[in-house]
């Protein structure tokens, strides 16, 4: 989904009173779509949330994104998480 698209979304969801929170790669453009929170992982293209078939990375970016739902006070905000990708 284009960065553009989800800042649209989370605008419409969060004017009905639900907080909302995205994942991104490239926090230069998501910084562009007016997101009201986000967090940014260092990760290639297409891997927001960790890599494939590794359910306990991905487990804890879930839930280091979750932390930040409640976390983040101010809109516009991301945050980068700790996360790294690693090379095989």
């Amino acid at each position: 989904m284009c960065h553009q698209s989800v800042g649209l979304l989370q605008g419409a969801i969060e004017q009905r009173g639900i907080p909302t929170i995205s994942v991104t790669v490239r926090p230069e453009i998501t910084a562009h779509a007016n997101v009201s929170r986000a967090c940014y992982v260092r990760f290639p293209t297409g891997n927001p949330m960790g890599s494939p078939h590794k359910p306990d990375q991905q487990q804890l970016i879930l839930t280091a994104v979750l932390e930040q739902l409640t976390a983040i006070q101010e809109p516009g905000t991301i945050v980068e998480l700790p996360f790294r990708w690693r090379r095989m």
